[in-house]
């Protein structure tokens, strides 16, 4: 893309989790930049978590996507457990992340030899 226009548009990247918005599933609200891929990337995030979309509703707002989702545990019922929220937003916010600025093409990283200092 252009990274001109990339910053021009600058999109923060918010999830928010709320447990009261409904009564048999959690509300998950998830906002970024828009890209291709981006729902399907999402998605999959709520399934390694062991968690089963009920609804989802999508909208999208020029470059911003809004997506709020209706998710419950597999086994049913809400997230309730804290470390799993918060593991849950941070792995929702590196999907969110990857589309905010375009990422050069990856490399494995060389590491510089150190000169052994031996005295």
């Amino acid at each position: 893309g252009d990274p001109g226009r990339t910053a021009a548009f600058a999109v923060r990247s918010t999830v928010s989790v709320d447990n009261n918005a409904s009564e048999t599933a959690t509300v998950v609200e998830v906002s970024g930049r828009d890209r291709p891929g981006l729902l399907e990337a999402l998605a999959r995030t709520f399934v390694k978590a062991g968690l089963a979309i009920q609804s989802a509703h999508i909208d999208c707002y020029g470059e911003r996507a809004i997506d709020a989702f209706y998710v419950s545990r597999d086994q049913g019922g809400k997230l309730e457990d804290a470390r799993a929220i918060l593991a849950l937003k941070e792995s929702l916010l590196s999907v969110l992340s990857d589309g905010d600025v375009d990422p050069a093409p990856t490399r494995p990283r060389r590491q510089r030899a150190r000169a052994s200092v031996a005295r």
